[in-house]
């Protein structure tokens, strides 16, 4: 047969015989589809709300086309690297979409032919016409057929693993400069305490696109406290869970610090503190332990927070917790990114733990969850604290009407051995009803955005004024 020349080719430099020095020798410039297909994917994902992902298109996409622009040597380390990368994927691809057929089904065939007697290509037909024709040699035919899922490489060369080293670095470096501007690689640190379980590290500054969470020398979301109360002032402890912790909304936003305000300007000055000691997953044995170890930093009204649903939480440390401990940080974005997602994938192998399923269990541990609530109130009240419960139904229950059978059945309990106490406490029905963009009062199931905030804190200043005897004299009503 003769053998095919690069001479009868009518692009031999797309075959890989020779390389157009003239065109990598200068930059390019990036064409309209190179633009425009990134900048389809980044709106793609941005409008589905996948930021991270847009985020770490954005700026993988970017870099490479700095680089590939503004260095011929970069634009060649990236295409070889890509082309490789392009190879073995199609290699990959290959195997997987045409193993199957090849070696279990055109086996199984090639078998029963045989057995038949079967030849429809006349195949074992020495002297007859078939339908094969030889058209290249056999090192041709097998380089173009392990390549046919992706384009030919520019250049042929010995070593490959180089540029495609260089790429993956470039492409873990992007992401994790992606990464870090989304707001990962910072994440809040916890301390892991055979009391308490865990609760935040003391004096941390966060920062996230939009936001900055603060910590201050007690673990609490809210400015430092002085050792002792000022004179004339109102202290308010406000104890919760991630729904008042509101880590997805800044320190100014989160309706402890707007309770502050609102209560400030009705009082006409300066008259109140609010300490926010909300924790992300916290239950009511959590926060007892807490003020059991810590005390309640002279406060004078101390007001539980959280959904009904805490109730049944057990004392719990930071085990089943995507948390990062403050003896062991992340390093690096991605390091976080792979924490989580390894937290993703266990949280999914275990499944619900037993107390967040209703049964027997749920509701055994509902009621020590009550009794930590009153033992709580009665440790403040006896310490000359006044205490107030306030408690969240599903979201639904304070959109509209609708009721939240579930939490009106645990709540019911949780109402009665406070009233007995003499505790005020409060489950919201529709406090949210009518209100003008109410997909913006949550940015989940359960947690507020910073409309819903907002809300909250006109919801709790009524409630205080009707029911703290403190924050009415302080008041003057």
């Amino acid at each position: 047969m003769h053998k095919l020349s690069p001479d009868q080719l009518s692009a031999p430099a797309w075959h890989g015989f020779q390389e157009d020095r003239s065109k990598l020798a200068k930059p390019s410039r990036a064409s309209a589809v190179e633009i425009a297909v990134p900048l389809l994917v980044i709106a793609i994902l941005a409008a589905l709300g996948y930021w991270v992902m847009a985020g770490i298109v954005l700026a993988i996409a970017g870099t490479v086309t700095l680089i590939r622009a503004a260095s011929p040597a970069g634009r060649r380390t990236i295409d070889k690297g890509l082309s490789c990368f392009a190879e073995w994927a199609g290699r990959v691809i290959a195997w997987v979409l045409l193993a199957v057929p090849f070696f279990g089904i055109m086996t199984l065939v090639r078998v029963l032919d045989g057995l038949t007697g079967n030849d429809p290509l006349a195949l074992r037909e020495r002297e007859s016409t078939t339908f094969w024709r030889a058209c290249d040699s056999d090192r041709r035919r097998r380089r173009f057929s392990t390549s046919m899922f992706c384009s030919e490489r520019l250049t042929r060369t010995r070593v490959s693993l180089i540029p495609l080293a260089v790429l993956c670095m470039l492409l873990v470096g992007a992401t994790e400069i992606g990464l870090r501007i989304i707001g990962y690689g910072t994440p809040i640190l916890y301390i892991q305490d055979p009391d308490i379980g865990y609760y935040p590290a003391p004096n941390q500054k966060v920062r996230y696109p939009g936001r900055v969470i603060s910590i201050n020398e007690h673990s609490m979301r809210a400015p430092p406290i002085s050792p002792q109360k000022p004179t004339g002032k109102v202290r308010i402890l406000m104890i919760g869970d991630s729904t008042l912790a509101g880590t997805k909304v800044a320190n100014e936003d989160l309706y402890s610090s707007l309770l502050q305000k609102k209560l400030d300007a009705r009082s006409g000055g300066p008259k109140f503190e609010v300490f926010n000691m909300g924790v992300n997953a916290w239950g009511p044995h959590h926060e007892r332990a807490f003020l059991q170890k810590f005390g309640n930093f002279d406060a004078d009204l101390v007001v539980i927070c959280g959904p009904v649903a805490n109730c049944f939480r057990p004392r719990y440390g930071m085990e089943r917790l995507p948390f990062s401990p403050v003896n062991s940080p992340p390093r690096l974005a991605i390091e976080q990114i792979a924490y989580e997602l390894i937290w993703r994938f266990r949280e999914s192998t275990l499944g619900a733990p037993p107390w967040a399923l209703e049964g027997p269990y749920q509701d055994a541990q509902a009621r020590q969850g009550t009794a930590a609530y009153v033992e709580m109130a009665k440790k403040l009240q006896a310490e000359g604290v006044e205490v107030m419960m306030e408690m969240l139904p599903g979201r639904q229950a304070t959109l509209s009407a609708m009721e939240d059978p579930f939490s009106a059945r645990l709540f019911e309990p949780i109402r009665k051995q406070m009233e007995e106490i003499g505790v005020p406490i409060h489950c919201a029905g529709p406090i949210f009803e009518g209100a003008k963009d109410a997909s913006k009062i949550y940015h989940d199931g359960v947690h507020f955005d910073t409309l819903g905030h907002e809300l909250y804190a006109d919801h709790l200043v009524k409630q205080l004024t009707l029911h703290s005897e403190r924050v009415k004299t302080a008041l003057g009503e």
